[in-house]
């Protein structure tokens, strides 16, 4: 692994991503898989002892290490031994959590928007965590299944407590009550403030233009006024809200009728929204939509169910600057991986999820113009039966104070020989394999050998080669290997590609 800088390695909150099974699908708690970027590629397991499904909720938080220390799912907080954490229950309490959370194998999780659950570390403090998230409400008329996100709530988590396997307080403390008006509230972000210690925590209402913002900082939560800005928003679809890693713009996207890119200006120091833009969507029906942000800040990409865009926020005309990148290719397994919500990684490389499947699309290179950014879509495939239902979105961790901003990521892995390429010219077939006769085709045409190293889901290495290369092709077995999701590494030519292949009898 690439050795990181000191004020990387003292951030990795985001470096550890679990995702679970879709509880519709299996008869028991379902299947764990989780992304571990201290290691490059990102290390692929399947951790067999979670009991938790991510049904809408879904955030997952590592310390200042990389280390995975709790998670939720809107109902319960989870320590890293993937027990209940000491006062953990009961979270989001009300008719929503009493059929969502309810005690069995098939308690699908709460269902709110993407971004319903965000934690942050307490200012001046190495242990103590806010955690903060969106409570539902079902409709006082209409009654199941109509209801809006009307509360935002927070939650402390002091990993100092019960040997080191936290303990949860201060539970389900109200900031924002819309239950009066029954308007709904959005997705929850955070920026650092300009001084690079405190955070700035964002949430959108969903019908109207207002923002509501508090500080949090080493004294606790204080209450910021809201801002209305830019044009009304009225809509019941997924989206999301981020900010650029020097937290100088944000943008929030929807996809529905009459809807788009919300693009401002911020202010760190005021936390005031400034210079609004609107860019409406092309004509793409779907509920899904997604929204990240190069490292260096100067592109800005768009996912709309079946497209991904991208924006150039350098140029004069931001809107006419928009580039397709890519329309979706179809793949289905068995449910469409169309297009949503996405993540800038630890690792400089900007991931797209989908909303159930089990694979997740790559941008390899964002901070190139046009194609030239290398858009992969299902470069990564979670192990077998794994449905990534729901996943975390998390702010800049590593983002320092105005005049010393840092690095929103370490490109250092991406730059390194350990760099994955995307696998353009490059496949196995046919896939899924009985282990017999794969045959490999490249586009290493002047190689006469490449490196193989097959994972099994666990991450651990179950087979190597050094392969004969004729025309850049190759033919090989693995009929001794059980049934399962692999990734073979391949390097040739002082390059690296890893492609999924499953094995299937």
């Amino acid at each position: 692994m690439v050795g990181f800088t000191s004020n990387l390695s003292a951030q990795k909150h985001d470096y550890t991503w679990l995702f679970s099974e879709q509880y519709i699908i299996s008869n028991d708690w379902g299947e764990a898989s989780m992304l571990d970027f201290n290691s490059s590629p990102p290390a692929i397991s399947a951790p067999d002892s979670v009991q938790m499904i991510f049904g809408g909720t879904n955030f997952t938080m590592s310390n200042a290490e990389g280390e995975l220390i709790f998670y939720t799912n809107g109902c319960e907080i989870h320590n890293a031994r993937h027990q209940l954490m000491e006062n953990g229950d009961g979270i989001n309490p009300g008719d929503v959590h009493d059929v969502h959370c309810h005690e069995s194998q098939h308690s699908p999780g709460y269902i709110v928007p993407t971004q319903g659950a965000l934690a942050l570390l307490k200012p001046g403090s190495n242990y103590v965590y806010y955690l903060f998230h969106i409570r539902s409400a079902y409709d006082p008329v209409l009654g199941p299944p109509y209801g809006s996100h009307i509360n935002l709530l927070y939650t402390i988590v002091d990993m100092t407590q019960s040997s080191g396997n936290g303990i949860v307080y201060d539970k389900n403390t109200v900031l924002v009550d819309n239950s009066s008006s029954f308007t709904p509230l959005g997705e929850i972000t955070a920026v650092k403030h300009a001084n690079g210690q405190d955070w700035w925590i964002i949430c959108p209402e969903n019908q109207g233009n207002y923002y509501h913002k508090f500080l949090l900082t080493s004294e606790g939560i204080v209450e910021q006024s809201g801002q209305n800005i830019g044009t009304s928003i009225f809509r019941f679809t997924q989206g999301q809200s981020v900010f650029s890693p020097d937290g100088s713009k944000f943008a929030y996207i929807l996809n529905d009728e009459n809807e788009g890119i919300r693009l401002f200006d911020f202010d760190r120091e005021t936390g005031l929204f400034s210079n609004p833009h609107f860019f409406p969507i092309p004509d793409d029906p779907g509920i899904q939509a997604g929204a990240a942000f190069s490292p260096s800040g100067r592109y800005l990409y768009a996912s709309y169910n079946f497209e991904l865009y991208q924006f150039d926020l350098w140029a004069p005309d931001i809107e006419a600057s928009r580039v397709l990148i890519d329309t979706f290719d179809g793949y289905a397994d068995p449910i469409p991986t169309h297009f949503a919500n996405m993540q800038l990684g630890p690792d400089c490389r900007i991931y797209v999820f989908c909303s159930s499947c089990t694979t997740i699309h790559i941008i390899h290179n964002p901070d190139e113009g046009g194609t030239d950014c290398n858009f992969e879509q299902n470069a990564i495939q979670l192990p077998f039966g794994m449905r990534q239902f729901s996943n975390s979105i998390y702010p800049n961790y590593r983002l320092g104070p105005i005049d010393n901003p840092g690095e929103p990521c370490d490109s250092g892995i991406v730059n390194s020989s350990n760099t994955i390429l995307p696998a353009k010219g490059i496949s196995l077939f046919p896939n899924p394999s009985s282990g017999e006769a794969i045959h490999l085709q490249t586009g290493w045409t002047e190689a006469n050998t490449a490196e193989a190293i097959l994972f099994n889901a666990l991450g651990q290495p179950v087979w190597q080669r050094t392969l004969e290369l004729f025309g850049g092709n190759a033919t090989f077995q693995l009929d001794h290997l059980p049934e399962g999701w692999y990734q073979l590494s391949l390097r040739a030519e002082g390059e690296q590609n890893v492609i999924p292949l499953m094995i299937q009898r």
